[in-house]
């Protein structure tokens, strides 16, 4: 075996994606976790967009011009994100994934960026280990919860005081956004807001409370609520009860990717009829975020 490695073409999407699926589906058969995603292995769309925007990030590893790995991250301010770093199965545990850290943390080096963070399936100790080798070590467990059809004991409706905007091109919005992600994150991220946008079936709000813009969400057609960030001094419970009643409206069913120390959103999801997934680690270098006011994206796109 000769592995190599580069920064990815346009053209590996497809071997990504497939590799990809390939490994976590076997990951969740080694854990015990029903595969998802059996029959259809969709392409992330967020690769294309990776590679487009912040190539210096996504690394391949090849075998005889077959990829066998993948990584991928993004830095935004001071913050380098692991996003992606996966392995065909039949090539774990030879030194690969080593590799493709390295390759991808010099791009971390080289831009100054002095904070490091992952998020990774909490029954991976493999993984885990890995990262925590690098100096990432566990600061947040994180829950996948899911709504199924049927299941919800009710709908919250949208509370007094509170009144939503779509997403648009307003600078007014992005400036608010902007603020918001900075104190709940520390971090201003606006190419990730370009790639939500860039989705049309995506429904982006933000909220204002008595004329203040104090949260934001992102709703997906297949149910899933996040990124949901709101200020501190925010009605949080009202606010996460607007974007459930909005996101019901869109979805029977419904999945949330929920901090443990948010035990607002713990409380409200379990109180409507939510059950637990799959659990997940945020693993960083040092503590960041204010996550008791957070609902994550993916574990990709934080």
């Amino acid at each position: 075996m000769t592995v190599t490695y580069r920064h990815a073409k346009m053209e590996d999407i497809q071997a990504v994606s497939d590799v990809y699926w390939a490994s976590v589906s076997e990951v969740y058969r080694v854990h015990g976790f029903e595969t998802e995603h059996s029959v259809y292995h969709p392409v992330n769309p967020y690769y294309t967009f990776a590679l487009r925007e912040e190539p210096e990030g996504f690394f391949i590893a090849e075998d005889a011009q077959k990829v066998v790995g993948a990584t991928i991250s993004w830095v935004r301010g001071s913050l380098w994100f692991l996003s992606h770093l996966f392995i065909l199965p039949e090539y774990q545990g030879r030194g690969i994934g080593k590799v493709l850290l390295n390759r991808t943390l010099e791009n971390c080096i080289r831009v100054g960026a002095d904070l490091l963070s992952v998020i990774t399936m909490a029954f991976n100790p493999a993984s885990i280990a890995l990262y925590m080798g690098k100096g990432m070590y566990p600061i947040e467990s994180i829950y996948l919860l899911s709504l199924r059809p049927g299941s919800a004991r009710n709908t919250p409706e949208s509370p007094p005081g509170t009144s939503r905007e779509v997403l648009g091109r307003s600078s007014r919005q992005w400036e608010d956004i902007s603020l918001i992600d900075e104190e709940v994150l520390g971090i201003s991220r606006a190419r990730h807001h370009q790639f939500f946008q860039e989705d049309k079936k995506v429904k982006g709000y933000l909220l204002r409370y008595k004329g203040r813009a104090v949260a934001y969400a992102y709703l997906w057609p297949d149910g899933r609520i996040g990124p949901l960030a709101a200020l501190q001094d925010a009605p949080y419970k009202d606010v996460l009860k607007a974007f459930i009643k909005l996101a019901r409206d869109l979805s029977p069913e419904l999945t949330m990717m929920v901090p443990g120390s948010n035990k607002t959103a713990l409380g409200v999801a379990f109180s409507l009829g939510f059950t637990i997934r799959k659990p997940y680690l945020l693993l960083s270098s040092r503590p960041f975020g204010i996550w008791e006011r957070y609902i994550f994206h993916s574990p990709g796109m934080m």
